[in-house]
């Protein structure tokens, strides 16, 4: 591809640098980035092959250069929505509201007590299972009950929960 100009299209570029570049400053907000723009502008039209088909140079040159700001600013505001993400997501504080804690720790206080009113026998197959994490076989082995019996603690032990907790 053939970079250099043909000698009328860099005059004819020269001519209108400086409306181009105001054009440019007023749409971008910046006036380096509109320079840079500017220059893109030249590469954009030197790098034509047939100028001779353009019937309005300064509105083809204008065309581009409005081109390349829109192009400019989407990708700006592109990276204007991650950023603000990014900060939005250092913003959070990851632990809950206050009201939250406070909510689940009486919960939580309410929930034990209601465990501890449980008859002792049921309360340790409970605490067994669902809190330690044994199966019914090795609650039945370390207690010397049957697995049968396991089970209708654990029930009980749901039923006078779930009367007990309903929030």
């Amino acid at each position: 591809m053939n970079l250099a100009p043909e000698p009328n299209v860099l005059a004819f570029f020269l001519l209108y640098q400086k409306d181009l570049m105001q054009f440019l400053t007023y749409k971008v907000k910046c006036a380096e980035t509109a320079a840079d723009l500017t220059q893109e502008t030249y590469l954009r039209i030197a790098q034509h092959q047939k100028l001779d088909s353009i019937e309005n140079m300064r509105a083809y040159l204008f065309r581009i250069a409005n081109n390349l700001a829109i192009d400019h600013l989407r990708s700006r505001s592109r990276q204007f929505q991650q950023d603000a993400e990014i900060m939005t997501d250092d913003l959070v504080c990851p632990k809950p509201e206050p009201d939250t804690v406070l909510a689940d720790t009486q919960q939580l206080a309410f929930l034990e007590q209601a465990i501890y009113d449980l008859p002792e026998k049921c309360r340790t197959v409970f605490l067994m299972c669902r809190v330690e994490g044994k199966s019914y076989a090795e609650v039945s082995d370390a207690l010397g009950i049957s697995t049968r019996t396991v089970e209708s603690h654990i029930r009980n032990a749901l039923i006078h929960l779930q009367k007990k907790c309903e929030f």
